[in-house]
């Protein structure tokens, strides 16, 4: 989730990076210089930003902050500023990354009055227990031994509290944020401030995604949007999912949902105790840019939540707009106006910064305070809805065409997910000569009704959609097709469905509560070695049903169904063998395709 550093045609800076000696010389700005070794960036200095104890209890806290020079190579001046950036780092919690990156990204910007004296950029340190004497000094003994905040792990994303320095232990990072951002819009400081840029690409995108939803009302005077850039997730205002959740007990958590939300964080309780839609309401009153790299298709979760939301980052993002639209009701007038902008590039924020639509959103829009701000970039678009602030030159375009009829009249119906059992039955081939054409032919050629094609390369057939086919939004089927790389084939479990009218879905397997003298239990693993009953068996790979195995089963105290074919009995559990959630038993059986096996 880091950002490389690329070089760039009119790269302003001499070096990226040198080691300060160990005892940091950059600006107070009234906190306490905190000893590291993090590398130097040419065109900025390290500052130590106090921050205040929310809870008053007048402790000295420090934020170490990357802040931006001037034309001369000077602290910024608050006269001669009209706009700041805050950038929130990724998951590498390297600042000064992302600060080398916005300085080659504002060189850049076309508009000569938009430079180093009227823009500054400020890069907040949230560093971790990776970072001991890297960030802040550490004695084995004692632990943290400055007033620097640390937090652990990632909870500096979730908006969770410092752990350091350990007598206070009740600062939220996005407090921190809220404290660097009344500073810049402290009028006496800076008279001329017009605008304030919260960004974050990557886990800095889940950052601002949920700053924006749970922020404090600060009474600003200075209007304040937030740019999100190819998080990994987002956070989800509803209970509901685009995809199955039922195997991932913790989808709704924090930072994925807000189910657990006060029992793991201070900052924001009153907003989320109001409820979801008091906390979508605040979340749709920001001016909210989105950044979507277009070639970044990565996933990077390390839990099942972001899975339930969509296969990967591009579909978690063309679902999340779907469920919740973004909108620009009064461009221009001072309200809010959000804007979704496509670039082509991968998971790189030095490209998304510097591309025309990161410059805009980043410097240029509202720069002189008058409102105004640049249409959304990135045409044709890509989805309904997906275009909240229209270029009036553009709008209407899109990448779909009219419908076109294959064999068998067939059409496109949508991308699907293929999961265990997959979504269409018959596999027809996996070739490398793949094409729309070639796949619908075929299955139309051997009777089915529907086609689909999975990871450019694959054919399946069937005349219904198994149970756990889901559909998700076109932008899931990403692959080209091997044969025609004009075509889209699917992607990696997604399917381009092709169907002759609206196909029909077969209803969700389900086990009766009794079978004769048995009683349904639940969904179990087999035992730690062998089967969890293991006394008989029997199997048929076209003709077993749960009726066929109790039968056969008829006098042990227990029976079980495996692998669609599969039937053992037996009077004991073997060791070993565990419940699990019903869904984990999704096969359907070989002689009953409504029954669960």
């Amino acid at each position: 989730m880091f950002s490389l550093l690329r070089p760039l045609n009119v790269l302003l800076l001499p070096s990226l990076v040198a080691l300060l000696p160990s005892l940091a010389s950059g600006q107070q700005y009234e906190g306490e210089t905190i000893p590291n070794s993090l590398p130097s960036v040419p065109g900025s200095e390290l500052a130590y930003f106090k921050i205040t104890d929310p809870n008053g209890s007048g402790s000295n806290l420090t934020l170490t902050n990357y802040i931006s020079h001037n034309s001369a190579g000077d602290r910024v001046e608050g006269s001669s500023t009209k706009r700041v950036v805050i950038v929130i780092h990724g998951a590498e919690r390297d600042p000064g990354t992302y600060m080398s990156n916005l300085l080659s990204a504002l060189s850049q910007v076309p508009d000569s009055d938009v430079d180093f004296d009227s823009v500054a950029i400020c890069a907040p340190y949230f560093p971790n227990g990776n970072d001991k004497t890297t960030g802040y000094p550490w004695d084995g003994s004692q632990g943290s031994t400055s007033s620097a905040l640390v937090w652990s792990g990632t909870v500096w994303a979730d908006g969770g509290n410092n752990v350091y320095p350990s007598h206070t232990t009740t600062v939220s990072s996005y407090e921190a944020v809220d404290q660097l951002i009344k500073y810049f819009d402290d009028s006496s400081i800076f008279p001329n401030m017009q605008q304030i840029v919260i960004a974050g690409h990557s886990l800095g995108g889940q950052f601002v995604n949920r700053y924006a939803a749970v922020g404090t009302e600060l009474g600003l005077t200075t209007p304040i949007s937030y740019w999100i850039g190819n998080p990994n997730s987002f956070v989800w205002f509803t209970t509901d999912r685009p995809l199955d959740d039922s195997d991932c007990s913790e989808y709704d958590v924090w930072r994925d949902g807000f189910t657990n939300y006060t029992e793991v964080n201070t900052y924001g309780d009153a907003i989320v105790e109001e409820g979801r839609d008091a906390v979508l309401a605040r979340y749709n009153s920001r001016s909210i840019a989105y950044g979507r790299g277009v070639q970044d298709l990565g996933d990077t979760s390390s839990t099942c939540a972001p899975g339930t939301t969509g296969g990967n980052r591009n579909e978690r993002f063309f679902n999340f707009i779907k469920a919740f639209p973004p909108s620009c009701p009064n461009p221009g007038v001072g309200g809010p106006c959000s804007t979704i902008d496509y670039v082509q590039a991968g998971h790189d924020a030095s490209v998304m910064f510097a591309s025309s639509a990161g410059q805009a959103r980043l410097f240029l829009d509202n720069f002189n305070g008058t409102g105004d701000i640049a249409f959304d970039f990135g045409y044709p678009r890509r989805q309904t809805g997906d275009d909240p602030y229209p270029d009036p030159a553009l709008n209407g375009t899109t990448s779909t065409g009219p419908t076109v009829y294959y064999a068998g009249n067939m059409s496109y119906y949508g991308c699907f997910t293929d999961q265990d059992p997959r979504s269409l039955t018959y596999t027809a081939y996996s070739s490398t000569s793949n094409t729309i054409e070639l796949c619908t032919s075929t299955c139309n050629d051997a009777g089915y009704t529907i086609a689909g094609m999975e990871y450019g390369s694959e054919c399946y057939c069937g005349d219904d959609l198994t149970a756990r086919a889901e559909q998700v939004v076109d932008n899931g089927c990403t692959v080209a097709c091997t044969g025609n790389s004009s075509e889209t084939c699917g992607a990696s479990d997604r399917l381009s469905i092709y169907s002759n009218g609206t196909p029909t879905q077969l209803a969700s397997p389900s086990a009766p509560a009794t079978l004769g003298a048995f009683t349904y239990q639940g969904c179990r693993t087999e035992a730690t070695s062998g089967h969890a009953f293991a006394d008989a068996s029997t199997s048929s790979g076209t003709s077993m049903t749960l009726e066929v195995c109790a039968s056969f089963c008829e006098g042990y105290t227990y029976f079980g169904a495996e692998y669609a074919a599969e039937c053992y009995c037996g009077n004991e559990i073997a060791s070993g063998s565990k419940t699990v959630t019903r869904a984990d038993c999704s096969m359907t059986c070989s002689g009953n395709d409504l029954e669960p096996w």
